[in-house]
């Protein structure tokens, strides 16, 4: 996929990994939309489209996307990002923490994907005969024809916890795993719409998050490198796995 002139929402894209791949797609020339519950610190002067909002809140959220489609004409990538996380001893987790936890990284994603998808398949749908006479006109080979089939994605953005539970870290992990079956069983409905759907599992990374969690660890990456495999992401020079994950980070087990 072509990043210039793709409209992009991205949640949690006020700091860490989500600013820095605004940023890095910004650069690129796609036109940004960044939904976070601390937009306030966004810097006006890159240019963002900007809301502040809770994942969860579905009004905030529809607002939002429409607001987005009125100023950009339309939705292209949907990045979910927004998460939190909480190291603590299993046996000492509450109700509270685990209801927190869960709602920011799979209420909140499966919200804001569901508003977003409601707008993203319209128009993103080819049906055959659509293809045919596309081909017949413009002689287009098979490539193209896909190509044309699948001018949306979402990016989920999980973690290597999803993959290997990590001690101190027990739902943290669990909606991390959940995220990624998520995103497969997502992929299956709506790829006939040309939409599709990965999850990218970042190891440590070096942002507020991972230092308040491990305060004594020294992260693997840097927000940079990791907005850098989202970007390779998008244009297709980084493919997913067979079960639609983009694992090229070191995981601690």
């Amino acid at each position: 996929m072509e990043i210039k002139d793709k409209v992009v929402f991205i949640t949690g894209g006020a700091s860490g990994i989500g600013l820095v791949t605004a940023e890095r797609l910004s650069k690129e020339g796609a036109k940004i939309a960044v939904y976070s519950h601390d937009a306030d610190k966004i810097d006006k002067s890159k240019g963002f489209l900007v809301f502040e909002g809770d994942i969860c809140d579905r009004e905030r959220v529809k607002e939002a996307i429409a607001e987005t489609i009125k100023k950009f004409g339309s939705l292209d990538i949907l990045i979910n990002n927004a998460g939190v996380a909480q190291r603590k001893d299993f046996i000492k987790t509450t109700e509270t923490d685990w209801d927190l936890i869960l709602d920011v990284n799979l209420k909140g994603t499966f919200t804001v994907t569901q508003e977003a998808i409601k707008t993203m398949r319209n128009g993103s749908i080819l049906r055959t005969s659509d293809v045919r006479n596309i081909d017949n006109k413009f002689n287009l080979g098979t490539s193209d024809v896909q190509r044309l089939r699948n001018e949306r994605l979402i990016i989920n953005i999980s973690s290597g916890a999803g993959l290997y539970g990590i001690e101190g870290l027990s739902v943290y992990s669990a909606a991390k795993a959940g995220l990624i079956a998520f995103t497969q069983a997502l992929a299956e409905e709506i790829n006939p719409f040309g939409i599709k759907v990965v999850a990218i599992t970042p190891g440590s990374t070096d942002t507020k998050m991972f230092r308040e969690a491990f305060p004594n660890e020294k992260p693997q990456h840097t927000p940079e490198q990791v907005a850098e495999v989202i970007y390779k992401t998008i244009i297709g020079e980084i493919k997913p796995d067979d079960r639609l994950v983009v694992d090229v980070f070191y995981h601690t087990r």
